[in-house]
């Protein structure tokens, strides 16, 4: 590849990330060229749920930034022919002290527009709600119903993405492209150099190359998540995407909350095989009627490269206790990851007033990644 052109930005990596921060470059104004080392994405970002979450994010950066990227998606989903599979999200709750949580949320300024039923209002649930009949109210306290959330198929999603920014941006592709190192002005490729003012590298999940010098300063892992496609009986239908009581012990958003102490301590003592495990539960549908579910979190310094039927085993049984899912046969099953770092959920870290780099570092990619995107570049100017 002989590319004489020269851009304003060229960014690595053709994940969620780095298709927010080109979205974000080429609105504004900025002339853009992604390289990506395969010919297509297959890193973390088609490997996740699609869930597009607001409510459990983190206070602060977060939760702002996902406020922000769910606008994102909402507006530019039409246009570059994403579907929305469904949208809300509803918390499970079968303890009191889950109920506790739930109504804290409800008075902070992160629970505006979301509602909260409790047992004696299941009759209007339902009622405004009729997909919530797949949910298993009898063995529920409470439903915390939030209607901020959506949810795309990632496998095709991030594929229409790239190419309404191809098509309606202008943005220049580079497929089976691999950044090996810095040329200034630019990068120097597998195929050859790219010419560009400023140099972004959003490698996902790839904690190798040239990635691996630009971060050395922090101390990352990898998490690796076990997920199933599993089949629900002809029919079923969930109201959104479906958690359980023991995420609102895990999401910042939730836990932070002083009365999520009385909750946590309560799931440590009854579900000590699911803490060691890393699983909460994330149920959501696809166009097809197959569920998504999951997820498990084993912390490594590389991916994890065999599951466990045990592990299976116990996320089903999660699903199987707040949603009506009968046999649920199992038909696809993968590992998602995606990087962790002790130091928050994002950083931007810039290696030069022509370099940075941008990493998601706690499994809120597509929740979070125009927010992200944004902030670089307000901070890159």
């Amino acid at each position: 590849m002989a590319n004489s052109i020269p851009y304003d930005v060229v960014i690595a990596g053709a994940g969620i990330i780095g298709l927010a921060h080109a979205y974000e470059a080429a609105r504004r104004g900025l002339s853009v060229a992604v390289v990506e080392r395969d010919s297509r994405c297959v890193g973390a970002s088609i490997r996740n749920f699609g869930f597009i979450t607001v409510s459990g994010q983190a206070q602060g950066d977060t939760w702002r930034r996902a406020r922000y990227s769910r606008d994102i998606w909402n507006s530019i989903a039409p246009d570059a022919g994403i579907e929305v599979v469904h949208r809300g999200s509803w918390i499970a709750c079968q303890r009191p002290e889950a109920i506790e949580v739930a109504r804290a949320f409800m008075q902070s300024e992160m629970g505006e527009g979301c509602k909260l039923y409790q047992k004696p209002d299941f009759p209007q649930l339902l009622a405004e709600h009729p997909d919530a009949n797949s949910l298993l109210l009898e063995d529920m306290l409470g439903v915390l119903h939030s209607p901020l959330e959506l949810r795309v198929e990632s496998k095709t999603a991030i594929e229409k993405l790239a190419h309404w920014l191809e098509e309606r941006w202008n943005v220049r592709f580079f497929w089976n492209t691999e950044v090996l190192g810095f040329r200034k002005p630019g990068v120097q490729t597998s195929s050859g150099p790219i010419r560009a003012d400023r140099v972004l590298l959003c490698c996902g999940g790839s904690l190798s190359g040239v990635a691996k010098t630009a971060l050395a300063d922090f101390d990352l892992k990898l998490c690796t998540l076990q997920m199933l496609r599993v089949r629900p009986a002809p029919g079923f239908r969930l109201p959104g995407s479906v958690m359980t009581d023991n995420s609102l012990a895990r999401y910042s958003g939730w836990a932070e909350l002083p009365e999520a102490e009385k909750l946590k301590a309560r799931i440590r003592s009854e579900m000590p095989e699911y803490l060691e495990a890393g699983i909460h539960l994330i149920a959501v549908q696809s166009a097809d009627g197959s569920l998504i579910v999951g997820d498990s979190h084993v912390y490594s310094d590389s991916e994890t490269v065999f599951s466990s039927a045990e592990v299976d085993h116990l996320i089903l049984n999660l699903a199987r206790s707040v949603l009506d899912i009968g046999q649920a046969e199992i038909v696809e099953r993968w590992a998602g990851t995606y990087p962790v770092w002790r130091g928050g959920d994002a950083l931007i870290h810039r290696l030069s007033p022509r370099e940075c780099i941008a990493v998601v570092t706690s499994g809120t990619g597509a929740s979070t990644a125009f927010g992200l995107a944004r902030d670089t570049f307000d901070i890159w100017r």
